[in-house]
């Protein structure tokens, strides 16, 4: 309301109820006509109500002044007759302000039925006293009136719009603001769930070096200290003890070969299949154990946090079946199907009867839970050792609102 349009607006119509008060004197008959007492007193309170209704007061106080208008513009139609329906513009002035500064369909809907009673009434009172109707005049005038009432309803309706829109600016950028402190929350996040994947998954390698090659190292000092004492008396013990150290310094080896390329794995990219492949390929090439990779199913649906799972069951795995089983051949295979994926790793180790699950073979099953998945393994002497694994697929929901 504070505009410059504002601004024009309001000098324009208080020009125009002084001027518009101004002309009804030279229909009076001088000083002594008393209409001339009621015009001095409709001039200063046209401009005082108008000052009132522009400025930033409460709406009881408008409407008020609105009232006042509307009574004195009234009067000006009683007390001059001879002025026809020149009344009417001051109603035109009043209708365009009324229709700007409320939005109540109420109040509108009564400043509208008031008016109509008036312009009814007005127009008998003239007949009355002049003994002519002129239907067309009242045409012609009321419709500046209704013509006001419209224009201020459109621009009441624009500042309306235009207040709307200035909430709905702050309030999208108040949602962009919020959006963006969301997005870095949740890049944080992200960062600190990989940080603390990969802390994870290299405090697990720390344990099993330390189960594994540490207990290693530990049998081969013991048996260095057998081969040390039995040297000078038992030549053959000696040599056995060395071949055993020998075996135990290989394996320790191996073990740290598979633990180095873990990590440098961790910072290598690609996709699952590659992943897999290389793994596969490397393993074969340290350990001339042949290898095969059998995929079967769309790999780009396998969830992200389970595809690091996935590569380091594989790779437990491959050690299990040349550690343990001593196989010369190994075949992984990965089903990826609507409601499941199924990975086998099978082997054509020497295998055994009663099997008893082993730190690698505990660990793989941990990590398989941890997914909702299930493990099984199943091998007989002689016929190799086989590991078998589902991991569920969450379905995700697309919900429809209408």
């Amino acid at each position: 309301m504070k505009s410059f349009s504002m601004f024009l607006f309001s000098l324009v119509r208080v020009v125009m109820l002084v001027i518009l008060s101004g002309y009804f004197l030279q229909m009076t008959d001088g000083i002594t006509d008393l209409r001339v007492i009621y015009i001095c007193i409709a001039i200063p309170l046209f401009v005082v109500s108008h000052f009132m209704q522009m400025a930033n007061v409460r709406e009881r106080t408008r409407i008020l002044c609105s009232v006042i208008d509307f009574i004195v513009i009234t009067g000006f139609g009683f007390l001059f007759s001879e002025s026809g329906y020149l009344y009417l513009i001051f109603f035109g002035i009043l209708s365009t302000t009324v229709f700007i500064l409320y939005d109540q369909k109420k109040l509108l809907g009564l400043f509208s039925g008031l008016f109509v009673v008036v312009w009814i009434v007005i127009s008998f009172r003239i007949y009355a006293q002049t003994g002519e109707f002129s239907l067309s005049s009242n045409m012609v005038n009321g419709m500046f009136v209704f013509y006001g009432a419209f224009v201020g309803g459109l621009i009441q309706n624009f500042h309306n719009a235009r207040e709307t829109i200035s909430v709905q600016y702050g309030q999208l950028n108040e949602s962009h603001v919020a959006l963006q402190a969301a997005h870095g929350q949740l890049r944080a996040y992200a960062e600190q769930v990989e940080q603390l994947t990969v802390i994870r998954e290299r405090n697990e390698i720390a344990r099993e070096i330390h189960d594994t090659v540490g207990h290693k190292m530990t049998a081969l000092i013991v048996q260095l200290q057998v081969a040390g004492e039995m040297v000078e008396r038992n030549v053959g013990k000696a040599k056995e003890a060395i071949a055993l150290c020998e075996q135990l310094t290989r394996d320790s080896l191996q073990e740290l070969r598979v633990s180095v390329r873990t990590l440098k794995e961790d910072d290598r990219g690609g996709s699952i299949y590659e992943v897999l492949e290389g793994l596969l390929d490397e393993f074969s090439g340290m350990t001339q154990m042949e290898t095969s990779l059998s995929l079967n199913g769309d790999l780009s649906i396998l969830p992200a946090p389970l595809q690091p799972t996935i590569k380091r069951v594989v790779q437990e795995g491959l050690t299990n079946a040349k550690k343990h089983g001593n196989a010369g051949t190994c075949l992984v295979a990965i089903h990826v199907g609507e409601t499941e994926i199924r990975l086998t790793i099978t082997d054509d180790g020497i295998g055994q009867k009663n099997v008893i699950p082993n730190f690698g073979l505990i660990n793989m099953k941990e990590r398989v839970a941890e997914h909702g998945g299930s493990f099984a393994i199943r091998s007989e002497e002689g016929e190799g050792f086989g590991i078998y694994i589902t991991f569920p697929i969450q379905q995700k929901e697309v919900g429809v609102t209408g």
